[in-house]
């Protein structure tokens, strides 16, 4: 049976923790020896598959202190008990991945898991929930100078969200170079990175993961994931790709990011990310509970070493929120030296990101020192802005990109230049993409 190695995403404040709410019907309390049948049921499955076998007993030995000293006393709900478990075991081991949930539906399920009808309907709820989220898919669009970008924020199992992807790769097939967003990507499967990943290679066997995991009676089984030998669609192995980092990035994202830098396929730009690099699995406990235990390791096949606790540390360091930006100048720019004879001048697209980044204020003084007919063309300020009227016809909001050059809205095959000479307004001209310029005197 197929095992698909998720690693998801801990929020780090345990307060913001979801739990699904019982059903109305039921309202529960729980009892001093719930909790602490729910503490013994938690310890035993840390025996069973916890990656670091020292630190079971640390944990185990700190929890029970907790329920002696009275630390639960005063919790009778599930899902605060639930969320002060999460802490706790975050606080002990310093391991993110650890959760504690209540879900008495799922817990149910789980153990009738064997049922082939209840394990069917499970899959199905999976596949709509899956669904509804576009199978962690947010977009795929074209920037300025053919620059691709795609945003995904988790990482679904290929077998049900490798259509979806593929449908995406297929729109930024003829892009002259790819930003991946990862800055809100919390994880999830492993395979999906592997199938991402395949479409940035052609005719390459290259290892991406190599891992261990802890199945029951702590048997251990050892994998390698390679690169795919065939995706849907066109490879893009001939263009940059560009990764994008923040500090919520976090396990499967940042073991595609780790990779991929690490086989210098991809440069990555932003923050250093939050240093997740353990799978997990999620395993029933007792009265409903469930658990996201960390079950194994995965190492990277260059460095033989891992991330956890680290993070993955960008090659171009920047705010998150900058990075976009940031990553589209560094990919024009690159393009543009690759391709100095080109007619497709693309240093024409750098105003407009930066502008982006940080836009443009000019003083309304000034803008108001641009009015005034250009032969055919006026220049118009109006309620603090600047308007361009073409022969008594049309009237376009001019935006600044610079103090003295504005964009015309609707029209990108050229610009407006104000033209001065001793601080004088002599006329404007339209500055074309291609690198033609058109003078208007000033009547």
């Amino acid at each position: 049976m197929k095992h698909i190695v998720t690693l998801a995403l801990l929020l780090f404040s345990v307060c913001t923790f979801s739990q699904k709410n019982p059903t109305a019907k039921e309202e529960i309390n729980l009892t001093e020896l719930n909790k602490k049948q729910i503490i013994d049921s938690l310890t035993k499955q840390l025996e069973e598959f916890y990656i670091r076998p020292n630190a079971i007993g640390e944990i185990k030995k700190k929890l029970n202190e907790n329920y002696k000293q009275g630390m639960y006393k005063d919790i009778s709900n599930p899902n605060e008990f639930a969320s002060k478990l999460s802490s706790n075991l975050i606080d002990i081991s310093k391991d993110l991945h650890f959760r504690v949930m209540f879900d008495p539906e799922w817990a149910e399920s789980k153990l009738k898991d064997t049922d082939k009808e209840t394990f069917k309907k499970i899959k199905a709820e999976e596949l709509a929930e899956a669904k509804k989220k576009n199978f962690g898919f947010q977009q795929a669009r074209i920037l300025e100078g053919n620059i691709g970008y795609l945003e995904f924020n988790y990482f679904e199992d290929p077998a049900i969200g490798s259509e979806t992807a593929a449908a995406m790769m297929r729109i930024l097939s003829n892009t002259d170079a790819l930003i991946i967003d990862l800055r809100k990507n919390n994880g999830g499967a492993m395979e999906m990175g592997q199938f991402i990943s395949s479409y940035l290679y052609s005719n390459k066997e290259l290892p991406l993961y190599k891992y261990y995991y802890y199945e029951k009676g702590r048997k251990k089984l050892e994998r390698e994931m390679w690169l795919l030998p065939s995706v849907p669609g066109k490879r893009l192995d001939d263009i940059d790709v560009y990764i994008l980092t923040s500090g919520a990035t976090f396990s499967a994202a940042e073991w595609m990011s780790y990779s991929l830098q690490n086989l210098k396929r991809v440069t990555i730009i932003g923050e250093k990310t939050a240093g997740g690099a353990h799978p997990i699995d999620r395993k029933v406990l007792a009265h409903g509970f469930s658990v996201n235990i960390p079950f194994g390791e995965v190492k990277d096949p260059i460095t033989n070493t891992d991330f956890e606790g680290k993070g993955v540390m960008p090659d171009v360091l920047c705010k998150s929120e900058e990075a976009l930006n940031t990553s589209h100048l560094i990919a024009l720019q690159k393009l543009s030296s690759k391709n100095k004879d080109s007619l497709n001048n693309l240093d024409w697209f750098v105003p407009i990101i930066k502008n982006r980044q940080k836009p443009a204020h000019v003083d309304s003084a000034i803008l108001k020192s641009y009015q005034g007919k250009y032969g055919k063309a006026e220049i118009v300020f109006e309620d603090n802005s600047l308007y361009y009227k073409w022969n008594n016809i049309v009237t376009l909001l001019l935006t600044p990109l610079e103090q003295d050059l504005f964009l015309i809205d609707g029209i990108d095959d050229f610009r407006i230049k104000i033209i001065s000479e001793n601080k004088s307004v002599t006329g404007i001209k339209r500055v074309f993409q291609d690198g033609q310029e058109r003078v208007y005197k000033k009547d």
